[in-house]
Protein backbone atom coordinates (compact mmCIF):
# COMPACT_ATOMS: atom_id res chain seq x y z
CA UNK A 1 0.00 0.00 0.00
CA UNK A 2 3.20 2.33 0.43
CA UNK A 3 3.84 2.10 -3.06
CA UNK A 4 0.64 3.70 -4.10
CA UNK A 5 1.39 6.42 -1.81
CA UNK A 6 4.57 6.83 -3.40
CA UNK A 7 3.51 6.90 -6.54
CA UNK A 8 0.76 9.36 -6.11
CA UNK A 9 3.32 11.58 -4.59
CA UNK A 10 5.27 11.35 -7.74
CA UNK A 11 3.20 11.97 -9.71
CA UNK A 12 2.10 15.13 -7.85
CA UNK A 13 5.37 16.36 -7.72
CA UNK A 14 5.53 16.09 -11.18
CA UNK A 15 2.66 17.56 -12.38
CA UNK A 16 3.32 20.35 -9.81
CA UNK A 17 7.01 20.96 -11.69
CA UNK A 18 4.22 21.05 -14.65
CA UNK A 19 2.37 23.73 -13.39
CA UNK A 20 5.46 25.43 -12.46
CA UNK A 21 7.14 25.28 -16.06
CA UNK A 22 3.56 26.50 -17.46
CA UNK A 23 3.23 29.51 -15.15
CA UNK A 24 6.77 30.30 -15.81
CA UNK A 25 6.00 30.08 -19.83
CA UNK A 26 2.49 31.68 -19.54
CA UNK A 27 2.42 33.96 -16.43
CA UNK A 28 4.44 36.97 -18.10
CA UNK A 29 1.03 36.76 -20.72
CA UNK A 30 -1.28 37.25 -18.18
CA UNK A 31 0.04 39.94 -16.07
CA UNK A 32 0.36 41.76 -19.16
CA UNK A 33 -3.33 41.55 -20.14
CA UNK A 34 -4.55 42.03 -16.41
CA UNK A 35 -2.55 45.41 -16.17
CA UNK A 36 -3.86 46.13 -19.64
CA UNK A 37 -7.34 45.49 -18.53
CA UNK A 38 -7.15 47.63 -15.66
CA UNK A 39 -5.49 50.49 -17.75
CA UNK A 40 -8.55 50.17 -20.12
CA UNK A 41 -11.01 50.21 -16.77
CA UNK A 42 -9.37 53.46 -15.85
CA UNK A 43 -9.57 55.11 -18.77
CA UNK A 44 -13.48 53.55 -18.95
CA UNK A 45 -14.02 55.01 -15.55
CA UNK A 46 -12.72 58.30 -16.17
CA UNK A 47 -15.09 59.02 -18.85
CA UNK A 48 -18.09 57.10 -17.80
CA UNK A 49 -17.75 56.69 -14.35
CA UNK A 50 -17.08 53.51 -12.10
CA UNK A 51 -20.56 52.11 -11.95
CA UNK A 52 -20.98 52.88 -16.03
CA UNK A 53 -17.47 51.83 -16.85
CA UNK A 54 -17.75 47.61 -16.52
CA UNK A 55 -21.11 48.06 -19.16
CA UNK A 56 -19.31 49.92 -21.56
CA UNK A 57 -16.32 47.83 -21.50
CA UNK A 58 -18.97 44.94 -22.41
CA UNK A 59 -20.82 46.59 -25.55
CA UNK A 60 -17.26 47.34 -26.79
CA UNK A 61 -15.81 43.93 -26.56
CA UNK A 62 -17.95 41.64 -28.98
CA UNK A 63 -17.31 44.41 -31.83
CA UNK A 64 -13.48 44.37 -30.94
CA UNK A 65 -13.19 40.38 -30.25
CA UNK A 66 -15.05 40.09 -33.73
CA UNK A 67 -12.64 42.34 -35.49
CA UNK A 68 -9.63 40.52 -33.61
CA UNK A 69 -10.95 36.80 -34.61
CA UNK A 70 -11.41 37.94 -38.04
CA UNK A 71 -7.85 39.27 -38.22
CA UNK A 72 -6.57 35.87 -36.55
CA UNK A 73 -8.41 33.63 -39.08
CA UNK A 74 -7.51 35.36 -42.11
CA UNK A 75 -5.34 33.75 -44.86
CA UNK A 76 -3.09 36.00 -46.72
CA UNK A 77 -3.88 36.13 -50.55
CA UNK A 78 -2.85 33.49 -53.06
CA UNK A 79 -0.34 34.79 -55.06
CA UNK A 80 -0.38 34.29 -58.85
CA UNK A 81 2.75 32.48 -59.17
CA UNK A 82 1.64 30.04 -56.89
CA UNK A 83 -1.50 28.69 -58.81
CA UNK A 84 0.20 28.77 -62.45
CA UNK A 85 2.78 26.72 -61.09
CA UNK A 86 5.53 29.26 -62.59
CA UNK A 87 8.51 28.87 -59.61
CA UNK A 88 9.03 31.95 -57.82
CA UNK A 89 12.13 34.12 -58.47
CA UNK A 90 13.49 36.07 -55.64
CA UNK A 91 15.70 38.62 -55.93
CA UNK A 92 18.51 38.50 -52.92
CA UNK A 93 20.16 41.79 -51.80
CA UNK A 94 23.90 40.88 -51.42
CA UNK A 95 25.31 43.34 -48.80
CA UNK A 96 28.45 45.67 -49.79
CA UNK A 97 31.75 45.51 -47.88
CA UNK A 98 30.76 48.92 -46.52
CA UNK A 99 27.16 48.17 -45.27
CA UNK A 100 26.93 48.17 -41.64
CA UNK A 101 23.63 47.99 -39.85
CA UNK A 102 22.20 50.65 -36.96
CA UNK A 103 22.51 47.88 -33.94
CA UNK A 104 26.54 47.33 -35.13
CA UNK A 105 27.34 50.84 -35.48
CA UNK A 106 25.96 51.72 -32.21
CA UNK A 107 27.61 48.39 -30.53
CA UNK A 108 31.06 49.92 -31.49
CA UNK A 109 30.03 53.39 -30.34
CA UNK A 110 29.43 51.28 -27.04
CA UNK A 111 33.01 49.82 -26.91
CA UNK A 112 34.29 52.73 -27.80
CA UNK A 113 33.39 54.54 -25.02
CA UNK A 114 34.00 52.21 -22.60
CA UNK A 115 37.79 52.32 -24.08
CA UNK A 116 37.55 55.75 -23.44
CA UNK A 117 36.73 55.66 -19.93
CA UNK A 118 39.75 52.30 -19.87
CA UNK A 119 42.27 54.91 -21.43
CA UNK A 120 40.96 57.86 -19.00
CA UNK A 121 40.85 55.83 -15.66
Amino acid sequence: MEIVSWIGWLLAALAGWIWSIAWLLVGGWVSMLLQILVIVFLVFAFKYGWRRAPLEMALRVRPVGGWLWRWVTSREPRQAYETSGIPEVRIVRVKSPGDVNLSSLLNVIMLAGLGLLWAVR
